[in-house]
């Protein structure tokens, strides 16, 4: 009798009509680990769908392709123009602080380039919302500066293109942006 009272026992610890297995710690965290798994991928599917950065541009097949076609190109023009160009950044660049980003540029021959127009387009890496162009304007023969201020910190691309009639020269700088 007592073998047949246990196994009955048994049976009844065990056996699916047992509720006391849902007040088992173990189970109830396995539950809960299970649900947050689900409840951070639904938040990380929500957030990727609806706060897009938008670097990605409509027509990136076709501007890839140009570039492959073209940068040679350009890269050789650019050499042949020998142009010795100098970027002057402040010490520190602190958000929200405007201060004077200069560029100056000379010919092969030493002349200063004159009355060229000379851009800088500020792009953030990770956030295309908060990219800005700035004209820099003519101070000095040769030399060209702006007052900017970065309204965001982080990684910023400067990418500066001078036009003197019908030569381009472009440069890119990478600089970061602190907190006051």
């Amino acid at each position: 009798m007592a073998i047949s009272d246990t196994l009955s026992n048994l049976r009844k610890r065990y056996s699916q009509e047992n509720r006391d297995a849902m007040r088992n710690p173990w189970i109830l965290g396995g539950i809960g680990l299970v649900g947050m798994f689900f409840a951070f991928n639904a938040v990380f599917i929500y957030l990727a769908i609806t706060t897009s950065p938008g670097l990605v541009t409509e027509d990136y097949y076709d501007k890839g392709r140009n570039y492959e076609e073209n940068m040679l190109k350009i890269m050789a023009a650019q050499n042949a123009l020998n142009w010795d160009t100098k970027l002057a950044l402040p010490a520190q660049i602190i958000t929200q602080q405007p201060d004077t980003f200069r560029f100056s540029a000379v010919d092969a021959r030493g002349l200063p380039i004159m009355d060229a127009d000379v851009s800088m387009v500020a792009y953030r890496p990770s956030d295309a919302d908060a990219d800005f162009k700035v004209r820099l304007n003519q101070a000095a023969p040769g030399q060209y500066q702006a007052l900017i201020a970065f309204p965001l910190p982080g990684i910023w691309d400067l990418n500066i293109t001078v036009k003197d009639g019908e030569n381009t020269f472009t440069m890119t700088h990478r600089i970061s942006a602190q907190l006051p």
